[in-house]
């Protein structure tokens, strides 16, 4: 049996190698700076935003029900949420909090749109299944 410890060992880290890189003085001059393009584009939620999470949930919930590969499901859940996460702990590491509020923000939204287009997406299956299933099943007429 795993240990609590254990188990939260990946939130931890995400947190202490950008710490540890910060003490030891390995990040660029830009990135002292503040010249982050990547963490902008992360931090900033916008339309294409909701279009990137909405996508990933459509295609998430159509691979998982048709057995498409699990592969595909999480690659596109990683896209919406891992660099978020990473973000979010870059941006505490270097006391960042307005970055670190905006790529909070960024994963809940996408983690909010990815359940949402996925139950929408789940009832739009069961109705045209339903509609498939009466017409298969429908008598001729003569």
């Amino acid at each position: 049996m795993r240990s609590r410890s254990a188990s939260c060992w990946p939130l931890w880290s995400l947190w202490v190698s950008p710490a540890l890189a910060r003490g030891a003085h390995l990040q660029s001059k830009a990135f002292e700076l503040g010249l982050r393009p990547v963490s902008h584009l992360i931090d900033t939620p916008d339309f294409f935003s909701v279009v990137v999470a909405f996508l990933a949930g459509v295609v998430g919930i159509v691979s998982l029900t048709e057995a498409r590969g699990s592969a595909l499901l999480g690659v596109f859940i990683s896209v919406t949420t891992i660099p978020a996460a990473s973000d979010i702990a870059v941006s505490v590491a270097f006391a960042d909090w307005h970055q670190a509020w905006g790529s909070l923000l960024q994963l809940l939204l996408n983690v909010v749109v990815l359940i949402v287009v996925g139950v929408l997406t789940l009832r739009l299956q069961r109705r045209l299944w339903r509609r498939a299933t009466r017409h298969a099943t429908a008598e001729p007429q003569s």
